[in-house]
């Protein structure tokens, strides 16, 4: 059963906000020779973080987080700090038309783990609608979160596998793999046990 996000977020009750963009993405944003520029979307964005972290290095990108969870949204437009960063409550599995193949990026990091394991295909068919011809998704993905005290036994968050993430992209779903690799930034705690994958749409 999933949570009530929206519960969650009126009752503080987000061990996963650690509040802070991924450490993951601020390395990748700084050191990288790509850009993240053009159209992003943050599934699952949460408070804000990271989208607020990409409108900052990335001035002529247009970051759009979405979040299924009203009260997260709110916090996001009460803490907005960036003209080009924009928030809208959806979700991922019911988006409207204009969002089919509108991004030159996806950027994911808490919403793959959040979800029920059984509807990652539908999470990654959900993506491939998103991108146009050649855009991007980039993920950290957590490997290993019941070594994690604040995670719930029976998740969210949910585990995964380079393996696994690689095998629903590569599938039938237009992916070809450009990177894969550990980050050297990570929350603490979480050090080795996240992992960035970046694929190309065809």
């Amino acid at each position: 059963m999933q949570p009530d996000w929206d519960q969650r977020y009126r009752q503080g009750n987000t061990p996963w906000d650690k509040g802070s963009a991924s450490p993951a993405l601020i390395e990748w944003l700084t050191s990288n020779q790509q850009r993240m520029t053009g159209r992003v979307l943050v599934p699952g964005c949460g408070t804000g973080h990271d989208v607020r972290a990409i409108a900052d290095a990335e001035p002529t990108s247009a970051p759009l987080g979405i979040d299924i969870a009203t009260t997260a949204i709110a916090t996001c437009q009460q803490n907005k700090s960036h003209d080009n960063e924009q928030y809208q409550e959806a979700d991922l599995f019911l988006l409207p038309q204009q969002f089919h193949k509108a991004f030159d990026w996806v950027w994911e990091h808490t919403c793959y783990c959040a979800i029920d394991p059984s509807k990652r295909p539908k999470y990654v068919a959900a993506i491939a609608s998103t991108l146009k011809p050649s855009g991007i998704f980039l993920g950290v993905f957590y490997l290993n979160p019941r070594s994690d005290a604040t995670a719930p036994p029976d998740g969210p968050p949910h585990g995964t596998s380079i393996q696994e993430v690689e095998a629903l992209f590569l599938a039938d779903n237009g992916f070809v793999l450009e990177s894969s690799k550990t980050p050297n930034a990570s929350y603490p705690g979480r050090e080795g046990r996240e992992h960035i994958l970046q694929f190309r749409r065809l």
